[in-house]
C-alpha cells in the first residue's frame, strides 16, 4: 500500500512537468549583438540594448525573457532589466522593435511595476524591415535666425 502510494506520488509530481515540457514549443532565439550594455551600481538596474535583424513578436519576446538568464550569469547583483531591441539599420535613431521589463528580486518589482520576479513587460512595435536602398538618416541641424 505504501508502495502504491508513493508511485502515485511521483507520477503526479512528474507528468505534469512532462505534458508543459511537450506542449509548450521552444521558441528559437534570433541572432543578435549586444549593443548597449550599461550597468547602474547604485540602484542594480541593467539597460541593455539589443541589436537584432528579426521582427518576429514571438522570437523578440523570446530574446527578451533571455536576458533573464543573461542577467544571472553577470557577476553584479541585478535587481531589473531594461531591454530594448532596435534594427542594426544605422539610423540615428535606431528603430525601435521592442521593449522589455524584468524584474530578478523585490527591489526590481519595485524598480519595474511587476507584482512577481516571473512576470515580464513587453511592449512589441511591429518596425518594418529596414531597406538596404535607404541611407542612414540623421537629425536635422537647426540653425538659430
Amino acid at each position: 500500500m505504501k508502495f502504491r502510494l508513493a508511485l502515485l506520488l511521483a507520477l503526479a509530481l512528474i507528468l505534469p512537468g512532462c505534458s508543459e515540457t511537450a506542449s509548450t514549443p521552444e521558441v528559437p532565439l534570433p541572432a543578435y549583438v549586444l549593443a548597449i550594455d550599461r550597468f547602474d551600481e547604485s540602484t542594480g538596474m541593467w539597460m541593455v540594448a539589443l541589436a537584432t535583424e528579426s521582427n518576429d513578436e514571438k522570437e523578440l519576446r523570446a530574446l527578451v525573457e533571455n536576458t533573464r538568464a543573461l542577467a544571472k550569469d553577470k557577476k553584479e547583483e541585478i535587481n531589473s532589466v531594461s531591454v530594448t531591441i532596435i534594427k542594426p539599420d544605422g539610423r540615428i535613431p535606431s528603430t525601435i522593435t521592442a521593449f522589455g521589463r524584468i524584474a530578478l528580486t523585490s527591489k526590481g518589482m519595485e524598480q519595474t511595476g511587476l507584482s512577481s520576479t516571473s512576470e515580464m513587460v513587453f511592449e512589441y512595435r511591429n518596425a518594418p524591415a529596414a531597406s538596404p536602398e535607404q541611407p542612414p538618416t540623421t537629425p536635422a541641424k537647426e540653425t538659430a535666425k
